[in-house]
């Protein structure tokens, strides 16, 4: 109990010294493993045997959402808070220390995967954008896209506070990005920029500096991939290229986040098998390999997200482990779990008690469910002057909690579709719907008021442009 006791105080010591510096005692490693048909993302958390609580969540498509910064949560008046709300086109897997839709990292169902690791961040400053949390950005870029290509271009569309964080970005095909904050710019290292698909707690630019020196990659040094005195970054790199086909991916992979564990062993190590579609975990607590297949998922929005503790003592196939969220489970959490190894200057410096920091955190969701934040919800009619060539048509958005179904109403022929693929970020709206005759088209238009501007196009048509009202 003492030892336990010295390393706790040691922890917590040094955590201050994180916020302020970003030391490097919370390690992480990403990375890419990609052969033929096989597309393999891995992470492991490190953080010196500390026991690092986690929840696993299964977040749902169709989910109305406002953002929340930082400064917004810890601060007493709610300093620089977010106004900016979307509605989830996707669903995802995320491993979360903090709070619903606050993950450090995770994959979503279209195969996009983000993980966040500590490193120096100097986010830029730019009221004229939207501003978001790090972890609500990185729940953001889950719930909205699919490419590697629209998480970048997110990064330069907002506004970011939090601590100091870096990204591994990868999707379906590969693509991977390093996506860094320095001196108040994003730098990016994607496509030829990122020989090696992996990232850890140095600038990309450093670690290709140090590769450099080590034989294979022009330097005359040894890399030994089990040799600790060699940085992680050529360990993974040496690897990489030493992966053959035959070689079974999931189980190179956790070799791989064996091989670059930090202290001991690391506390979470995550694989994403982007192909087979199932996610495998375990941690430093529970050895025990765990599974997710998300084909078997289901991210409707007809039941809420899905949450289970990372540190379950289970084998195998957990799905049926997870319960519907609530936030008394985030409570409990937040309560029994997280506050006893969070230092109190990691919130007290808001001027927040620990309970005050715990009820927001646990509630900052409350506005998901808020009426008064649902501008687009009703029934929109057509008042554009239809002619004989044109569509009389309705749009009906309803929202029942957070969860955000739309239907298309045509009073000409007495047919309603539900749409697919809604997707609303801020008041810019796009979704699709399917005829009864196997059309598929797409509807994309924004909110002004109580008007809303469609346009409405086909495979290879255009339908034109429509303006609806608000009917109620």
């Amino acid at each position: 109990m003492r030892i336990r006791q010295s390393i706790l105080v040691l922890f917590f010591a040094s955590f201050i010294l994180l916020l302020s510096s970003y030391s490097q005692l919370f390690a992480g490693s990403s990375f890419k493993l990609q052969k033929g048909n096989i597309l393999v993302y891995g992470h492991n958390l490190n953080e010196g045997d500390i026991g690092v609580p986690g929840l696993v969540f299964i977040n749902k498509r169709g989910i109305f959402k406002t953002g929340r910064t930082w400064r917004e949560i810890i601060s007493r008046g709610q300093v620089n808070p977010s106004s900016h709300s979307w509605v989830s086109r996707y669903g995802s897997v995320t491993f979360n220390n903090f709070g619903k839709d606050f993950p450090d990292g995770g994959m979503n169902e279209a195969g996009l995967f983000i993980w966040a690791m500590n490193e120096e961040a100097d986010y830029p400053k730019n009221d004229s954008l939207p501003k978001l949390n790090q972890k609500n950005w990185t729940q953001y870029i889950l719930d909205n896209f699919s490419t590697t290509e629209e998480a970048i271009r997110s990064a330069y569309e907002f506004e970011i506070d939090g601590w100091s964080w870096h990204f591994f970005v990868g999707d379906a095909e590969g693509n991977t990005a390093a996506i860094a904050f320095i001196n108040g710019e994003v730098v990016v290292h994607t496509g030829d920029e990122m020989p090696v698909p992996a990232l850890f707690n140095s600038p990309y630019d450093r670690e290709m500096e140090l590769l450099k020196y080590f034989r294979g990659f022009g330097g005359e040094y040894e890399p030994d991939e089990k040799d600790p005195n060699v940085p992680r970054f050529v360990r993974t790199a040496v690897m990489i290229d030493n992966f053959n086909k035959g070689d079974d991916p999931v189980e190179y992979g956790f070799y791989m986040l064996k091989t670059l564990r930090i202290y001991d062993e690391p506390e979470w190590s995550v694989l994403f098998d982007a192909r087979d579609r199932n996610v495998y975990f375990h941690t430093r607590e529970n050895p025990e390999r765990k599974v997710l297949v998300l084909d078997e998922i289901d991210f409707s929005n007809t039941e809420p997200a899905q949450v289970m503790n990372i540190a379950i003592r289970y084998k195998g196939n957990v799905l049926s482990l997870f319960e519907p969220y609530s936030k008394s489970i985030m409570y409990n959490f937040i309560k029994n779990e997280l506050l006893p190894v969070l230092p109190r200057d990691f919130y007290t410096h808001g001027d927040l008690s620990g309970n005050e920091f715990t009820d927001r955190i646990v509630s900052h969701t409350d506005s998901y469910t808020d009426s008064a934040n649902h501008f687009f919800k009703g029934t929109w009619r057509n008042i554009t002057l239809v002619t004989e060539n044109e569509l009389n048509f309705s749009l009906k958005f309803e929202v029942v909690g957070s969860a955000v179904t739309a239907f298309i109403l045509q009073s000409a022929n007495d047919e309603n579709y539900e749409v697919d693929n809604l997707q609303m970020i801020g008041r810019q709206f796009c979704f699709t719907f399917q005829t009864k005759s196997g059309k598929i088209l797409e509807v994309k238009g924004h909110i002004n008021d109580d008007k809303m501007h469609v346009q409405l196009f086909g495979i290879e048509d255009f339908y034109g442009e429509y303006t609806l009202k608000r009917a109620n």
